[in-house]
């Protein structure tokens, strides 16, 4: 895979010892591209310590070749896909960029009404019954994406691993294996079985 944009692949990741929607996108990536890099894991009794140290005060963030220090997810997951060549080109590269924007749009209305391991504590009956109402909505959501869809259905790109279909695998991911396990059965069950 050959570099867009003249960057280099991260040599460092951090973030938590979590799968989540945030950090697992740049994981994958970093792993698809077959790229050395050092991942650390930060427990919770280390992060008090670590906090003040990282470039926004949140993870995750990556150290570059240069010394530099680059945070938020959605930046460091674009700049490991160019690294690796997976932004797209052309038309794949509109396709992959449409999907990550959908993809922030769902991923903002899942995580207004299902708990997480930091929300759990909280999620009192209100947020219970939010849950209960709203998510049909979020499966219905998840209908936008089929026209896009290739005849498959099992990419939306010939080569099916642009930054926005990692994106969107990553975190349909964490949802079927968190509150909505039936998207496997859905329009993108293919996309995510592949």
């Amino acid at each position: 895979m050959s570099s867009q944009l003249g960057v280099q692949c991260p040599k460092k990741f951090v973030y938590f010892g979590l799968k989540t929607p945030i950090a697992l996108p740049c994981q994958c990536l970093l792993e698809i591209s077959g790229q050395p890099y050092e991942g650390k894991s930060v427990t919770m009794d280390e992060w008090p310590e670590l906090k003040p140290t990282t470039p926004t005060g949140m993870l995750p963030y990556a150290d570059m070749p240069d010394g530099t220090a680059l945070a938020e997810s959605g930046a460091i997951g674009r700049v490991i896909a160019a690294s690796a060549g997976l932004l797209g080109q052309g038309k794949d590269f509109m396709v992959s960029e449409q999907l990550a924007g959908m993809t922030a749009d769902l991923i903002k209305k899942v995580f207004a009404i299902c708990p997480t391991m930091l929300t759990v504590e909280n999620f009192d009956d209100a947020k219970k019954t939010a849950y209960a109402e709203q998510r049909a909505g979020i499966l219905e959501y998840l209908d936008k994406y089929k026209p896009m869809l290739l005849p498959a259905g099992d990419r939306f790109t010939e080569s099916g691993l642009t930054y926005g279909e990692v994106d969107l695998f990553a975190k349909l991911n964490c949802c079927v294996t968190g509150c909505f396990p039936e998207i496997m059965e859905g329009p993108l069950g293919a996309f995510c079985k592949r």
